[in-house]
């Protein structure tokens, strides 16, 4: 969880368009060269022309941090006409319209663990997303107390959900049903998709979830916020895609110490402990992925999450122990 350091420069991308393989010929060159607006288009061009299950990275900076070229972690996955939507960072609602998703098509939404970069716009976009047309049926996963959650944010915008209601003569909003999960295990299954979690390691939260979803074409497992443990490993074995969150630590040591100089109260060590504690380096992303056999790894939900880092620097540090394909995250990364 990191802040965007004011010693770099957030003048765009200076990376190469990582996604481009995977979104083929409607692909540009360079990220640098895109506006988010291109970017965005680019990703509905893939997702119009897509053949089978398809992953959208909306959101893949760490950090509840705003403002920044990435936005905070979201996803969406795209099945059979079926949108299927992990973790609501802030920026969701508009990626996800950005990106063209249909917000009738959303059949669930997961939540990994609770921390603000994971959760926050989780309420806005079941809202938003009523109004633009998502289904009453529509539910959601994730550890407790989400029923609770959901039914207090309910609960809080029920006047405001009412009065829209009456004035556009809508089906009012109801209580979303909503599975907890609190060990490993399955989670659900419809004719898209099973869907399995694993505990991981997030210390203080728990439970802290992975997820796996096995699509009839393709697998795509998620580590959520985690160190690099064998549980991951296992609950990706064998998947076409792993999206895993990775920290770049030279870069990290030289964030912490600019925001110590400029006056931030936070002591080194116990910040680093922190981190060493919860998060995972890109080095050892590369070894679970191996170790998992997975055909491509995805390194998101980046720390730190700033433009300076180039897309060849996050795939070296991972590569020195994956061999397969190597994804570095933008907003609207289409794979």
């Amino acid at each position: 969880m990191t802040d965007t350091p004011s010693g770099f420069s957030r003048r765009g991308f200076i990376a190469s368009l990582a996604a481009a393989p995977a979104l083929g010929a409607t692909a540009a060159p360079a990220l640098a060269q895109q506006t988010t607006a291109s970017r965005a288009a680019l990703a509905q061009a893939a997702l119009k022309d897509a053949k089978g299950t398809k992953l959208v990275l909306l959101g893949t900076g760490a950090g509840p941090v705003p403002g920044r070229t990435r936005r905070m972690t979201s996803h969406a996955m795209v099945s059979n006409g079926a949108v299927y939507v992990l973790d609501c960072g802030l920026g969701l609602t508009d990626r996800f319209a950005e990106a063209g998703l249909s917000f009738n098509a959303v059949r669930a939404i997961y939540i990994t663990h609770h921390h603000l970069d994971h959760n926050v716009e989780y309420g806005p976009f079941l809202a938003i997303g009523w109004v633009q047309g998502m289904p009453l049926s529509v539910r959601s996963y994730g550890p407790p107390p989400l029923k609770q959650m959901t039914e207090d944010y309910i609960r809080s915008m029920r006047t405001t959900f009412d009065f829209w209601a009456e004035d556009m003569k809508i089906s009012p909003m109801q209580a979303i049903d909503v599975t907890e999960i609190a060990q490993a295990g399955p989670v659900m299954q419809d004719d898209n998709v099973k869907v399995s979690a694993t505990v991981v390691q997030h210390p203080p939260v728990k439970p802290a979830l992975g997820y796996r979803f096995d699509f009839h074409d393709r697998s795509i497992a998620f580590s959520g916020d985690t160190t690099p443990i064998e549980a991951v490993a296992q609950l990706a074995k064998g998947a076409d895609v792993l999206v895993h969150e990775a920290m770049y630590l030279p870069a990290l040591v030289d964030y912490l110490h600019a925001q110590i100089a400029k006056g931030r109260p936070v002591k080194f060590d116990d910040y680093m402990a922190h981190m060493n504690a919860d998060h995972s380096p890109a080095e050892d992303v590369g070894r679970i992925a191996q170790e998992a056999g997975v055909k491509t790894l995805v390194l998101s939900h980046l720390t730190p999450a700033i433009d300076s880092i180039s897309d060849d620097t996050w795939r070296a540090a991972a590569a020195k122990n994956f061999e397969g394909e190597i994804i570095v995250a933008h907003d609207f990364t289409v794979v």
